[in-house]
């Protein structure tokens, strides 16, 4: 086997039912939230001022959702080296709070292959949970053309 040969096998079974993504974690602090409000523009003061905050449903500031998401779309970019940016989809549902002191956790398993728009996907189910919490859960769908799957 070539060394060409055994690149595309591993490529290919990144692809096949089953397989696990490498998981990918990270520790939110207010530093981080603050940080991506300032890139992303979004000051609302449940992300960004404690004492508004607590006073709020939460009792405490809470990270901005897309940060959670753009967490998983690392994660997903990682594993398709760099083609859900371009090719991905992904259908979520923000089902809980990232708080400040949280490690987020994202994970995905390719559930199966299927035919979307014209082209074989790896259908994955995707979670992201702080410690037992569920924060985010979805459905991804990333294209497999030329990757020598099936």
């Amino acid at each position: 086997m070539t060394i060409q040969d055994s690149m595309q096998a591993e490529v290919a079974a990144r692809y096949q039912p089953g397989f696990e993504l490498p998981v990918f974690a990270k520790l939110v602090t207010q530093q981080v939230i603050d940080a991506y409000a300032e890139a992303s523009g979004d000051f609302n003061p449940i992300h960004v001022d404690p004492d508004y905050a607590a006073n709020g449903p939460f009792g405490q500031t809470i990270a901005h959702g897309l940060m959670t998401l753009a967490y998983a779309a690392r994660m997903l970019n990682d594993w398709s080296d760099g083609g859900f940016d371009e090719t991905g989809e992904i259908e979520v549902a923000f089902v809980g709070p990232v708080f400040a002191g949280d490690t987020i956790e994202v994970s995905a398993v390719v559930d199966e292959l299927v035919m979307r728009g014209g082209r074989t996907n790896a259908r994955c189910n995707l979670v992201c949970r702080c410690g037992e919490r569920k924060i985010l859960a979805g459905t991804v769908y990333q294209p497999v053309e030329n990757k020598e799957v099936g």
